[in-house]
């Protein structure tokens, strides 16, 4: 369809990293960027090579080296489940059927293969989709293969971690050993799962450093989007999902409020200002790392994949322009992060008269979220707080509060 053909490159993102930055971004993460026929490029054809839609080996070094010397870092997308039908060890099969010698590399249930056009395939790839193939990761081969890629990138482009794409689908054992390789390359590394759901079992030290945090976006589209979730409910699922993991996990959650792989937020919320800027509060005070889908700053729209992956559009974003109070919220937000970043002492999550309020913890301070997305106007602790409304107010060691938004 015509909204396959998203255009984008690595160059434009090197052009505009100075805007990146700005946005008190510390990380960035790249959906694939190895070839690919397709336009998400989530069926590699070679794990080696930058798509040339995107650009070049040395355009992907200089992108890493831009963001290292403004302070930030390069998580990349690892497709390790599934490739695509023209890499190599499948096509070796299509060509010679059982004589193959990457037999064992795939699911195979049958010749001659299928899966082609409308046709269910006979063997097991991501969402019984002919064109995702899935790998073997039991083969030691394949594992080896597997690993050796990550590795190469974190030594050749010196990334600094990986983004595992349908991750709760690959065994642990895979995970365990893939872990140690990276590690081993880089002891800083980041390793962050895709899982769904609770990923409890591979978020204990020995897989995973963390997931991306479906379930708190969840909670936020419940409470700010469909309001199916009063303030009292919404408190308690943010609460059970810290109580899911040990601190530490906790702390480096990948919290999101929208990505590729869901509609945009402030699509969901009708596009109201006050819910998607009460929701971006909370996003960077909880618990865990805030992570924004590009165009945020501008309230880019969006429905499902791939109308969510809509170019980023650069002439609207003039800091003064439509969007100052968004820049203003996110540079805040920022700042406020790395005032407290090593000061956090506990995360108390309630409610009071239908207000949510979520309070961090310090040494001698306090940091209070107030979000009131009702019909209603409540006064808390001497605050009021309007209907449909957030508040951001430190509490100093005296018992004297000051609102900063």
């Amino acid at each position: 369809t015509p909204m396959d053909n998203l255009h984008g490159d690595l160059r434009g993102i090197i052009e505009h990293m100075d805007h990146i930055r700005k946005l008190g971004i510390d990380v960035l993460y790249m959906t694939p960027v190895f070839k690919s026929n397709s336009c998400h490029k989530y069926d590699t054809i070679d794990y080696y090579q930058v798509d040339p839609s995107f650009g070049t080996l040395e355009d992907l070094k200089e992108l890493v080296q831009k963001a290292h010397e403004r302070g930030m870092k390069v998580v990349m997308d690892a497709v390790f489940n599934h490739t695509a039908r023209e890499f190599f060890a499948f096509e070796d099969i299509l060509e010679k059927g059982e004589k193959s010698k990457y037999l064992d590399w795939y699911f195979i249930e049958g010749f001659p293969l299928e899966g082609g056009s409308g046709e269910i395939p006979n063997f097991k790839c991501f969402a019984y989709h002919g064109g995702m193939p899935k790998l073997n990761l039991r083969n030691p081969e394949v594992e080896k293969f597997i690993t050796d890629v990550a590795c190469y990138w974190i030594k050749e482009c010196d990334i600094d971690g990986w983004r595992l794409d349908v991750s709760d689908e690959v065994s642990h054992d895979f995970w365990r050993a893939f872990r140690k390789a990276i590690k081993g390359c880089n002891k800083n590394a980041v390793i962050i799962g895709e899982n769904w759901h609770n990923a409890y079992s591979n978020l204990r030290g020995d897989q995973y450093d963390s997931i991306m945090n479906y379930a708190f976006t969840k909670a936020c589209l419940d409470y700010f989007a469909q309001e199916s979730m009063d303030a009292r409910h919404f408190a308690w699922k943010l609460n059970d999902l810290l109580m899911r993991n040990t601190d530490t996990v906790n702390a480096m959650m990948l919290n999101l409020l929208d990505s590729h792989d869901t509609h945009r937020f402030i699509s969901e919320v009708g596009g109201k200002r006050f819910q998607m800027k009460a929701a971006l509060c909370l996003l960077y005070l909880f618990p865990g790392v805030p992570c924004i889908y590009y165009g945020t700053e501008i309230l880019t729209p969006g429905g499902y994949d791939p109308d969510s992956r809509r170019c980023m559009d650069w002439s609207r974003t003039d800091r003064q322009g439509e969007y100052a109070d968004i820049y203003e919220l996110l540079s805040r937000l920022a700042q406020l992060r790395k005032e407290y970043a090593h000061q956090k002492i506990s995360t108390d999550i309630r409610q009071e008269k239908g207000v949510f309020i979520l309070t961090q913890h310090m040494s001698s301070e306090k940091l209070h979220l107030y979000i009131n997305n009702t019909d209603a106007r409540a006064v808390l602790g001497g605050q009021e707080i309007q209907k449909r409304s957030y508040m951001v107010v430190k509490e100093l060691a005296d018992g004297s509060q000051i609102k900063v938004l």
